[in-house]
């Protein structure tokens, strides 16, 4: 089953929700708007739990500065001095973090209104689009971008991106900025919580949070997610040990979507929910030094350690350092990408 509702306006333009619910009661519910994920929920104990950090109201999401749910694109992560060399054409973008380029700059997707492309309730799958184009946020060329949300019977989230590009190569790397607190309701950090990611090294950083290109071994320290997993023990010894005082890191995992990139569980009432990707890297972020000024949540007035960011990409500035992957999209090419959210007890 699949509905429409509305859900308020962004710039005078308003904002529809679509909602798709399973079987099993299970919903996913995505606004026109940045594609965001307003719910993931599930029925637990005859009593519904929004795995997502959301709000009720598009405000929450809008005027907020966190990317809360919402599809990145055309390239997640940062690129240096928003600056890369390709096919021997050097490209400047649009910089909104200092001198760098986050999440694609200040007109990046996710900041876009989408269009609905189809609603197939027998699939319980909905497909929405949106073309970027050079002349609104600067990078090279003309992407047009499908992203596909199917909610399966057996409570698993499928999202496929596909990406067509036109008039010149350019870059596609999008991603889903998912935020996840499992918890009962009313539980409002992640003290309780295991965290795992199947990585063995992380991306080192500058002091502008951009990849230097080099890999650092996670074995021996917090970052050691494969092994240990528990956040109530690990977020408190980076709250003591780092600036960031949490996570806001790139793991490197294996580009394998048979394979878990990273899985969060709430240790409370055993529920999960694993990650699986065909890209090599994944962020979390766990919004460590996020003050109270993030409004309208369903978690209440926001706090450090109240959700975790899990964004499925491959690894970000590999513009500048192709060692770290391929984001390049050529002229008339089209790619496609999966994350798969698999919810179980």
């Amino acid at each position: 089953m699949i509905t429409k509702t509305h859900f308020g306006e962004v710039s005078g333009k308003p904002v529809e929700k679509y909602t798709i619910e399973n079987q099993n009661q299970t919903r996913l519910s995505v606004l026109t708007y940045a594609e965001i994920v307003q719910e993931f929920s599930v029925i637990d104990n005859n009593e519904r739990v929004n795995l997502v950090l959301s709000s009720d109201r598009i405000e929450g999401f809008s005027e907020n500065t966190y990317n809360i749910n919402r599809v990145i694109g055309r390239a997640a992560g940062r690129i240096t001095k928003g600056t890369w060399t390709q096919d021997g054409v050097t490209h400047h973008v649009p910089t909104n973090d200092g001198e760098n380029t986050l999440h694609s700059g200040p007109e990046g997707v996710g900041n876009q209104f989408f269009v609905v492309k189809s609603v197939d309730e027998d699939k319980n799958q909905l497909q929405l689009t949106y073309t970027a184009l050079e002349s609104v946020d600067g990078f090279p060329g003309d992407l047009d971008i499908t992203v596909t949300y199917t909610l399966t019977e057996n409570d698993t989230v499928d999202v496929t991106f596909t990406g067509h590009q036109t008039k010149q190569a350019g870059v596609f790397n999008p991603t889903v900025h998912m935020y996840f607190n499992l918890a009962n309701p009313g539980i409002t950090d992640l003290i309780d919580h295991d965290l795992f990611i199947n990585s063995d090294q992380h991306l080192a950083v500058n002091a502008e949070k951009c990849p230097t290109g080099e890999l650092v071994d996670n074995a021996g320290t917090p970052f050691d997610l494969k092994r240990h997993h528990d956040l109530g023990e690990i977020l408190p010894e980076l709250k003591k040990t780092t600036v960031e005082q949490g996570f806001d890191d790139v793991f490197k995992v294996p580009a394998n979507q048979d394979a878990v990139a990273a899985k969060v569980t709430d240790r409370v009432s055993g529920r999960h929910v694993a990650i699986h990707s065909d890209r090599n890297g994944v962020v979390a972020f766990t919004e460590s030094q996020i003050g109270n000024d993030v409004k309208y949540l369903n978690l209440g007035e926001s706090k450090p350690w109240m959700a975790v960011a899990l964004e499925a990409q491959t690894l970000p500035d590999s513009e500048n350092h192709p060692e770290l992957g391929d984001v390049s999209i050529a002229a008339d090419e089209t790619q496609e990408y999966h994350i798969q959210y698999v919810y179980g007890k």
